[in-house]
């Protein structure tokens, strides 16, 4: 994530949190994976985030 949107969440400042991504997002990708910390990200339109990863000492099957 980007660290001044980070920076803007951990302040509670989530109005201007939603403008910036929302002027952003022609720019920033809406689907990516997080090689940090290992997870998918999905950025709406309309600013909100999703991460998701598994958790420690589970592993994906393959199908």
């Amino acid at each position: 994530m980007d660290a001044g949107l980070f920076v803007l969440l951990t302040k509670r400042e989530a109005e201007e949190y939603r403008a910036r991504v929302h002027a952003a997002r022609h720019t920033r990708p809406q689907l990516a994976w997080d090689n940090k910390s290992g997870s998918s990200v999905s950025i709406h339109a309309g600013g909100s985030a999703l991460a998701i990863r598994l958790l420690p000492g589970h592993h994906q099957t393959q199908s």
